[in-house]
């Protein structure tokens, strides 16, 4: 918490540790209120004294006190990749790139930072939040995430991206994230690309190889609003063109893998159906592990603070399930994240959880 400018110079009875249990607790228990999460809290510490004088309010003046950075901290401290060497795809750890929008409280705060749906005069719905993540492919895990607005770009909130993101790892994204700028920069941090795209961009054929892909030159768009800035410079990409069954849509894909021997089109096409899997960890986190359609944050500050605590929650029970999974010779992502949600929220209410006060005692991302 030092490092994220929040180190307490006096001790108080709602300290900045025990604020931080109380947050990860409230996104354990989202249909609870303050005091109840502040009892279940409790009840996982026997030997808490009674604490007559705190109620909503001091609950919410030690969240402020805390801020959001220091959740964000957490994150980026735990998330790490979960997935076992045999799951590697020819060597290449497979992560997935998109977005989600989670709906918060319809304050006036709120609002100015996060912004709604329809036009500024015909605002409609909750405002919402626009998270883009970076989550590992075979085990579910979060590994890197940031937060803007509703009508932020997702290209734009994706570039603040880059944990766990370079050498040894191959990355999948949608066409909706393309940018030829973006492309040049994660590839010069090392990491593979395998994207769908549009079928107007990278016409230009260099090569046509044996396996039905063929390598393309990719030129940024000299019509674009971004006249008169410096351009990318091209790219040479390998192109690979499909069609699933049933489907009139051809899929067009471009990669950096360019060594057909090595990495098959017929390889990579089956391999890019597993970027549905982040939209499988944002199911986990929007419908299961929140349990509730918006937000409780009423601030921007407080909103941040939420997302990450959710995202740390999610993160300690993938864990929670990986550890599980190797014990008992399964797959992570086919056991279910619910029953280990329901494990986790019982071990923390259990006499023997954790103690919010007790460095001894303090617990380990496994168990919260």
């Amino acid at each position: 918490m030092g490092e994220a400018g929040r180190s307490e110079k006096r001790r108080r009875l709602l300290s900045a540790r025990f604020t931080v249990y109380f947050v990860l607790a409230m996104c354990l228990f989202p249909q609870a209120d303050y005091l109840e999460v502040l009892r279940l809290v409790k009840t996982g510490d026997k030997g808490l004294r009674s604490w007559p004088g705190v109620n909503k309010s001091s609950l919410t003046r030690a969240r402020q006190r805390l801020g959001w950075p220091v959740m964000r901290e957490l994150f980026q401290s735990v998330a790490r990749p979960l997935g076992a060497d045999c799951e590697l795809f020819r060597g290449l750890r497979v992560l997935a790139l998109d977005g989600m929008l989670l709906a918060v409280p319809d304050s006036a705060g709120n609002n100015d930072a996060f912004g709604k749906s329809g036009s500024h005069r015909s605002p409609m719905g909750y405002p919402q939040a626009r998270v883009v993540a970076v989550a590992e492919c075979s085990s579910h895990a979060v590994l890197d995430a940031a937060i803007g607005g509703f009508k932020d770009s997702e290209r734009i909130v994706s570039d603040a991206l880059d944990a766990h993101v370079g050498t040894g790892t191959l990355l999948l994204a949608d066409r909706g994230l393309w940018g030829l700028a973006r492309w040049h920069r994660l590839r010069d941090q090392g990491v593979h690309l395998l994207w769908r795209i549009e079928r107007r961009k990278a016409r230009r054929v260099q090569d046509v190889l044996p396996d039905g892909s063929y390598l393309a030159r990719i030129e940024a768009n000299k019509h674009s609003k971004a006249a008169g800035t410096v351009k990318a410079p091209p790219a040479l990409v390998r192109v690979i063109e499909y069609r699933v069954d049933g489907q009139a849509d051809i899929v067009r894909l471009i990669t950096s893998l360019t060594d057909h021997e090595k990495y098959p089109a017929e390889e990579l096409a089956v391999l890019y159906a597993r970027r549905w899997e982040i939209e499988l960890v944002f199911d986990e986190i929007k419908t299961h592990q929140r349990g509730r359609p918006v937000l409780r944050s009423q601030t921007p500050d407080g909103v941040r603070q939420e997302i990450y605590a959710h995202l740390i929650v999610h993160h300690a029970t993938r864990d929670l399930l990986d550890e599980a999974a190797r014990l008992h010779h399964s797959v992570a992502e086919r056991t279910s994240f619910t029953r280990a949600l329901h494990v986790v929220r019982r071990s923390v209410t259990s006499p023997s959880g954790f103690s919010p006060l007790s460095s001894q005692a303090g617990p380990t991302p496994r168990t919260l």
